[in-house]
């Protein structure tokens, strides 16, 4: 933030003492020797000017403080804001609006009829709301501050702050303003990036549907030219909501003018801001590079005992978790305030100064205020240093006291093979599922399709096209014609084709030796579905070595309420509500879903929480370190490899990872 400097006629008193006129000086009549005295002279200039260049340096300091404090002051008011009202409020609306629909959850497997219901459409409105308040109070509150932190106008509040970025949505409240603040919205999960802390982090697509993108040649290039596309549209309008925020431009013209700032500077600005960024983004990985080496290295090197070790390694892995706490704080008002930086010296240079329009109570600060500002910040943050390590320290402590019961627990973790036997053999096939038994894990899923004459088959897609290069669904199909289609093992190009399976095979095969996760898929998914399977199942006597799985909320409460004794699963990559109330034995959650607050309400409602498709080595690592019941993956021996891994690392490791990981 080199930008920010005091001006030149609000000098503190000690630098004008020091500023002393120079022909003032070299009139002065000196006795004796005439060098000796000239000498003297030019030392005491040259002391008086290295003191001005300390002053202005401690003012920038002062001023940096002042800002970052008002930023990070303004990031716990508005998050706080949102987790103890806002969130609370629309959540407890939202769930009004489910319940009033009959439900208690709105998930994945029907979120299409909630929709198109009317509380569903106040739903949606909700949600626009939602990210309307998010973006006011996020991107258009740091805007209108770093523009008035521009204009050295620093005495500020964070709550005027707050009503400045709420009062600025007027600007938006027009079909062409929520389309561009629904477009910022979306931008954001189709890139796969996040808002710093934002609620808005995790609105990112599914790891499940990237996995198909990325199997997929042509879906990729689609799919980066899309984001191209996107960034290339961003880039070009980035300075509209300095237009319509700062100089109180209509959406129109504001799109007019950032378009045509743009083309003018777009040279400068990929130096300007890009290489900034970069920059930076050296800078913070240089401290945290310095604070995990001055974590680790004691350890090495020093003879300490194995309590220290761990306590030292606790509070350096803490301090770098709150560093980049900080960091990801003060991520958006840092891009925000270098935008209007940009914004204000490429408008100068057209011609055009700037001054914000918007009535903000935002003033100068005076000498005798900005030096109070200095020496605040200074003992503000010596006492909030000190109480960071002193804090860091007592937790560091009872972790490394009671280190084997909070790092080194884990409970058994159930191994799924994903589509019959996973990388094994073919995808649902017999064979996949023989060598699943062989390995010796816990459980194998597969998926249930209807045929055309009634019978049922192994098949996981829509149609056998990608299997087998016929492109029919199984309902169009007799069991006849199936029969003599073989798969294609998509692992191995080698690996030899097999027929397709039917659930009765699966069911005979796996007796006594794997427990079955058996998915009833696809549009003949139904209660005759269910019931007929179900009736395989009680036929050999299998419902302990059996979980139905399914994605229709209303087909798990069939089963639940005619077949009690029969376990079920539910199935879903996203699940609005109560999710304790979801009437299944086993919830199984798409990745993201999955975090260690979810499965803990699973649990405390004495459910199982199982996690698929879990293909990725980081993925992996993360789950197997979690208190998950199970993980359903195509890659059960690179599972079974970091288990292992997991049990044989170095406390070092263990609780590195155990960051990485809650991170």
């Amino acid at each position: 933030m080199e930008e920010i400097n005091r001006g030149k006629n609000s000098k503190s008193p000690e630098y004008n003492s020091l500023h002393t006129d120079d022909k003032t000086n070299k009139t002065e009549q000196y006795p004796g020797d005439g060098r000796k005295k000239t000498d003297t002279l030019i030392s005491k200039i040259k002391a008086k000017k290295i003191r001005l260049r300390e002053l202005k340096k401690e003012n920038k300091i002062a001023e940096f403080g002042r800002v970052a404090w008002l930023y990070t002051k303004y990031q716990i008011i508005t998050k706080g804001l949102l987790l103890a009202a806002v969130f609370n409020i629309s959540s407890a609306i939202l769930n009004y609006l489910i319940r009033a629909s009959g439900r208690s959850t709105i998930s994945s497997g029907d979120y299409k009829r909630f929709l198109l219901s009317f509380q569903g459409v106040g739903a949606l409105i909700l949600g626009i709301v939602l990210v309307i308040f998010l973006i006011g109070t996020d991107i258009n509150g740091f805007i209108i501050m770093s523009a008035l932190i521009k204009e050295k106008r620093i005495k500020m509040t964070a709550r005027n702050m707050l009503i400045a970025g709420i009062k600025s949505l007027k600007s938006f409240l027009r079909p062409s303003g929520i389309l561009i603040i629904l477009y910022v919205a979306a931008v954001v999960p189709l890139a796969g990036i996040g808002l710093a802390i934002s609620p808005m982090e995790d609105f990112q697509i599914p790891k499940f549907i990237t996995s198909v993108i990325f199997g997929n040649r042509l879906y990729t290039i689609i799919y980066y030219t899309i984001i191209a596309g996107s960034l290339f549209v961003s880039l070009r309008y980035i300075f509209l909501f300095h237009y319509i925020l700062i100089l109180g431009n209509r959406i129109g013209e504001g799109l007019r003018n950032a378009s045509n700032l743009m083309k003018k500077h777009w040279k400068e600005f990929l130096i300007d801001f890009l290489l900034q960024i970069i920059i930076m983004t050296l800078f913070i990985s240089g401290v945290v590079a310095v604070i995990m080496g001055l974590t680790v290295l004691p350890a090495h090197m020093l003879s300490i005992s194995l309590l220290q070790t761990r306590v030292w390694t606790i509070m350096g892995i803490m301090l770098v978790g709150e560093f980049s706490t900080f960091i990801a704080l003060m991520t958006v008002p840092f891009i925000c305030f270098r935008l209007t930086v940009l914004f204000y010296r490429y408008n100068e240079k057209d011609g055009l100064p700037v001054s914000i329009v918007m009535n903000v109570k935002a003033d100068r600060l005076g000498d005798e205020a900005f030096f109070r500002v200095k020496l605040t910040t200074k003992v503000c943050f010596i006492i909030l240093f000190l109480s960071i390590i002193a804090l860091n320290f007592l937790v560091a402590w009872d972790s490394g006291v009671n280190f084997d019961d909070i790092y080194r627990k884990h409970k058994e973790i159930d191994i799924v093979a994903h589509r019959g036997g996973g990388n094994l053999a073919a995808e649902n096939s017999i064979a996949g599922l023989e060598a699943a038994i062989e390995e010796g894990v816990a459980w194998s899923e597969t998926d249930i399709q209807r045929t055309k004459d009634g019978y049922y088959i192994i098949n996981h897609d829509r149609t056998f096209k990608r299997l087998t290069g016929v492109k029919k669904a199984p309902k169009d199909m007799t069991i006849e014609e199936i029969s003599k289609l073989r798969i294609k093992d998509k692992f191995n190009i080698a690996g030899q084709a097999q027929k397709v399976a039917t659930p009765e095979e699966f069911l005979d095969t796996a007796k006594g030796k794997i427990g079955l996760f058996l998915e009833l898929k696809g549009k003949t998914a139904d209660t005759k579905m269910a019931d007929d399977v179900i009736a395989m199942v009680k036929a050999r006597d299998m419902e302990k070595d059996v979980v139905i799985l399914v994605s229709s909320y209303k087909l798990v409460n069939y089963i639940e309420d005619k077949y009690p004794e029969i376990q079920t699963g539910f199935l879903y990559f996203f699940v609005l509500g109560k999710i304790s109330d979801i009437r299944a034995d086993v919830l199984i959650m798409e990745e993201r879903e999955a975090t260690p607050e979810k499965v803990h309400i699973i649990h405390r409602a004495g459910k199982k929480s199982y996690v698929w498709t879990v293909n990725s080595k980081s993925s992996m690592e993360r789950f197997v370190d979690s208190d998950v019941d199970g993980i359903i993956t195509d890659y059960i021996r690179d599972v079974k490899a970091a288990i292992r891994r997991r049990d044989d690392r170095t406390d070092i490791e263990i609780i590195m990872e155990s960051f990485i990981n809650r991170n």
